[in-house]
């Protein structure tokens, strides 16, 4: 079965490149199309899009730096209450603290009473040092069995050497025995630090809020104050809104909370400062001290405006990209489709026996497709070498037929062309075998040229003799004129080739032209089959082929011999003389020749029969 090529199929080109593109397309595309389609609405609600994140990020930021303090606290009690801390030894509670204090960074200190409220301090400076305090006298404001939360719980800032901190306190018991209290907390200094950085990262000013009147936590406050005050004090050293020192900060109670919020979790406000406004973000949280926390941030909304400005750039240059990537994708699908169109070219030409000019697909860092350009380049040679032995012509009318299983023998009505050098075998005698070689080389090229161009099939060679045949493997209604022209086309290059070397005689041929009824098909043996003609159609040909000798001039470069059955095919199209008529072997009835002189120009009709008659 025939594949039509090219009918209702896509480039592989075309297909990659779609491929490719598509891919990159939905990947970057979607991407691209999702943040456009989140970032890039009016100033505010490109805000209230991104300030859960942001909410998200600043809480989770506040929760993972708070609560080891908590995680300090519970491991407190378990060591006591396992009996792995003894309260009385005093060096053992020291080498506690110090070791409680490593893993936790972000704890500014601890302390233990034991229960006679004998306190053992521990408190890291600034340069990364910890302070070892141990009072000699018991802590009248220290934790006892009474005031200590039985559990670990989060209380109420505290201020201790001037430093505010938020604590943790719980009781300590061994074998169900009080044995003394434990507290650690983190100075609100380093937790400003950590709200400075959070909001560094999100472009904003970042704050805590203490019970919405207090600044537990804000940029400004990461320094520790220079002026400690002994002892713990109960007294909370927080500044209030108004005594703070952030005018921006200090508006937040009169901000406009009447704006969408952002989500369940927190809430937009819009606080505004002469003619310049700001955005507040806020979430309250609980759990850490008695009163509740609010987090938030703000920023100047002409900065928000900045950061749409750049959102929008960079999503045209997201976009940009995009197309480059695209563009990309095709080049790169051009790359990979090239040496597949050209071994697919290659192949189609390999089909039709076009091996002359045939474009060789180059090599490929792709492995497969490499193997597979070798694998080709190495059937090309071995078609081209097979080719110098297999009729070219042949081979392609019987694949334009559907290929030789289909190539069944039947008899029809052919024409049948012989040629043979005149007096090769004397010409030969004085010649080397590789000078015969060349001069039949040559003039078999002639021959093959004239009946290939007229569509004529090269059934064999004998010797310096060509057998041909018109009207199979594809029908030719006319056969028979297609045989004349091809012989007079012989004997035109013939006699422009001139002599075979300098000083010989005109190298010249005689040809008979015969047609009839003909077996053709592939005949012979499994492993050798010729597609070929026999009959004795054939026979009558060779004979008309011997005739030539006698109606030789000696002048002219072919001696042309047709049957009767070839001036009754060809009409009047060409031009014939009457050469004789024969008794040959095999035939009961003389055969009328007629020697082909020249072809008139008239179209080749039929002419009546009476026509052959009065030619013969």
């Amino acid at each position: 079965m025939r594949v039509r090529r090219g009918a209702g199929r896509v480039s592989l080109t075309v297909l990659l490149s779609t491929a490719i593109g598509t891919l990159i397309l939905l990947s970057v595309g979607t991407v691209l199309f999702i943040t456009a389609g989140a970032n890039f609405r009016n100033t505010l609600e490109l805000l209230q899009d991104s300030g859960e994140l942001t909410m998200s990020s600043l809480e989770s930021g506040v929760r993972d730096y708070v609560n080891p303090a908590e995680d300090l606290a519970k491991h407190m009690v378990r060591l006591v209450e396992g009996g792995y801390v003894d309260m009385s030894d005093k060096q053992q509670l020291k080498d506690t603290l110090l070791g409680a204090l490593g893993p936790s960074p972000q704890v500014s200190g601890v302390i233990i009473w034991d229960a006679e409220q004998r306190p053992v301090i521990a408190i890291e400076e600034t340069d990364g040092s910890v302070e070892i305090i141990q009072p000699t006298v018991p802590d009248d404001q220290g934790l006892t069995e009474e005031t200590a939360p039985p559990l670990p719980t989060w209380s109420d800032p505290v201020s201790f050497d001037g430093t505010t901190y938020i604590n943790m306190r719980t009781a300590l018991y061994h074998d169900g025995r009080y044995v003394g209290a434990f507290a650690t907390g983190i100075d609100t200094a380093r937790l400003s630090a950590l709200v400075g950085r959070i909001g560094r990262e999100l472009g904003m000013t970042a704050f805590i809020l203490y019970d919405d009147d207090y600044v537990l936590a804000h940029p400004q406050m990461q320094a520790k104050p220079l002026n400690p005050g002994p002892g713990i004090e109960q007294e909370l050293e927080l500044k209030t809104l108004a005594e703070f020192g952030d005018q921006i900060l200090a508006a937040y109670p009169m901000a406009d909370r009447d704006l969408p919020r952002g989500s369940d979790e927190f809430e937009n406000s819009i606080v505004e400062i002469g003619e310049q406004g700001y955005l507040f973000l806020t979430e309250e949280i609980t759990g850490y001290s008695q009163k509740p926390w609010r987090i938030g941030v703000y920023a100047n909304v002409e900065d928000v405006a900045d950061q749409f400005i750049r959102l929008f750039v960079s999503t045209a240059v997201a976009f940009v990209i995009l197309l480059v990537a695209i563009f990309l994708g095709y080049l790169l699908a051009r790359y990979l489709a090239r040496p597949i169109i050209q071994l697919s070219k290659a192949e189609g030409q390999v089909g039709n026996l076009e091996l002359e000019n045939i474009e060789i697909p180059k090599a490929s860092f792709i492995r497969e497709i490499n193997d597979q350009v070798s694998a080709f380049n190495r059937m090309l040679d071995g078609l081209r070498t097979f080719e110098t032995y297999v009729p070219k012509a042949l081979v392609q009318r019987i694949m334009s037929q559907g290929g030789s299983g289909d190539m069944v023998s039947t008899e029809s009505n052919l024409t049948l062309m012989f040629t043979d050098i005149i007096g090769f075998t004397k010409m030969s005698e004085n010649l080397a075998p590789g000078e015969v070689a060349r001069l039949l080389n040559e003039h078999f090229a002639i021959i093959n040229a004239c009946i290939e161009a007229e569509g004529g099939t090269i059934d064999k060679y004998i010797g310096d003799a060509v057998m041909a045949f018109w009207g199979a493997p594809e029908a030719q209604e006319d056969h028979a004129a297609r045989a004349c022209r091809a012989a007079l086309a012989i004997q035109r290059r013939m006699a422009a080739a001139g002599p075979a070397r300098p000083g010989d005689p005109l190298m010249r041929v005689k040809i008979s032209i015969h047609c009839g009824p003909l077996i053709v098909g592939n005949i012979g043996a499994p492993g050798r089959i010729n597609y070929t003609v026999v009959g004795d159609t054939v026979n009558t040909c060779s004979r008309i082929e011997d005739l030539c000798d006698d109606a030789d001039d000696g002048k002219s470069a072919a001696v042309i011999l047709v049957s009767e059955q070839i001036v009754a095919e060809t009409g009047n199209g060409f031009e014939f003389k009457p050469a004789g008529s024969f008794q040959v072997k095999g035939k009961s009835n003389p055969v009328n020749v007629f020697e082909l002189t020249g072809h008139n120009g008239a179209d080749p009709a039929p002419p009546k029969p009476a026509d052959a008659r009065q030619h013969a």
